[in-house]
């Protein structure tokens, strides 16, 4: 017996075949029923040498574009009121301090404002 190889598939794994023909979104459960206060976002981001990620501009929901004007604060956290962790870019857009979160699946969230606030 040898050991496994993960590249190479003989056809007698047990392991699910890979779908792919459907996008990623689609295997993602639906995300507006996640959290009234979890706004999932488009966004534009900028990439260093040393993998570093810096969002540039987001994309909200109907389609508006907002660039970002500075990042202040990076650091891992969770969202306390719409719920999910991740990093944390606590940036100024517009003149507001707008707090964007990237999950470590690969989507980007933005908390709403609060109803009757």
């Amino acid at each position: 017996m040898g050991v496994y190889d993960y590249h190479h598939d003989s056809g007698r794994s047990d392991r699910p075949k890979a779908r792919c023909d459907v996008p990623l979104a689609e295997n993602v459960r639906e995300t507006s029923d996640v959290s009234p206060y979890k706004a999932y976002v488009e966004v534009i981001a900028d990439f260093s040498s040393d993998g570093r990620m810096k969002p540039l501009r987001i994309i909200w929901e109907d389609g508006h574009r907002y660039d970002i004007d500075s990042i202040l604060r990076v650091d891992r956290c969770a969202s306390l009121k719409a719920g999910g962790a991740g990093i944390r870019y606590v940036c100024r857009i517009l003149g507001q301090r707008v707090e964007l979160y990237y999950e470590e699946n690969g989507f980007w969230f933005v908390n709403r404002k609060t109803p009757g606030v």
